[in-house]
């Protein structure tokens, strides 16, 4: 259960590309008018959860599949690790329309594919967490709680971590490499 926690922290406040453009639009139009990005990326968030519902009890009960997506989901981790820790602080500002841009990140994040398939079928999970729309349901809010704050706290993020990016980019990097070990316990 821990595990599975841990996990969904790390994958759900990492930075990836709907974090990055919720802390972009956060920075440029503020929270409030970020709001429909946001909500866009919820949507986006929730369908593409629910379509791996539907098909997680294949991914679960196949281990060839799983071995697979494990092998992904740690070649992916394992990018995002390099790209994270040798990062700098973006100069470029981009404006971010709304709804529809947030939904199609989201249909279009690799991230949050393998969030959804490694968190529904390759954690075996006893009480509510076993239980898959319950387990959705708790994957889509705290993986849009993450795209939230990183909107709420764009500017001073953006602050902090121009001025201590090295520190920031070894701790994620830390996280990153314990959940690539954790997908293999």
């Amino acid at each position: 259960m821990n595990s599975f926690i841990l996990f969904l922290i790390i994958m759900s406040f990492t930075p990836g590309p709907n974090t990055i453009m919720a802390m972009l639009s956060g920075q440029n139009r503020g929270f409030k008018k970020s709001l429909p990005l946001n909500l866009g990326m919820a949507v986006g968030f929730s369908i593409i959860g629910i379509i791996i519902m539907l098909f997680a009890e294949q991914f679960g009960d196949n281990m060839k599949i799983l071995f697979l997506m494990k092998i992904l989901g740690s070649l992916y981790l394992s990018y995002l690790t390099y790209h994270v820790y040798y990062s700098k602080p973006a100069k470029n500002k981009m404006i971010i329309l709304g709804f529809k841009n947030g939904l199609l990140v989201q249909l279009s994040n690799v991230k949050v594919y393998l969030y959804f398939i490694t968190g529904l079928s390759a954690y075996s999970l006893t009480g509510k967490f076993g239980i898959m729309p319950y387990r959705l349901l708790v994957m889509v809010i705290m993986g849009s709680l993450g795209t939230l704050s990183w909107t709420l706290f764009g500017k001073l993020i953006e602050n902090v971590y121009k001025r201590h990016y090295k520190i920031f980019n070894n701790v994620i990097a830390i996280f990153l490499i314990v959940s690539i070990i954790d997908l293999w316990r």
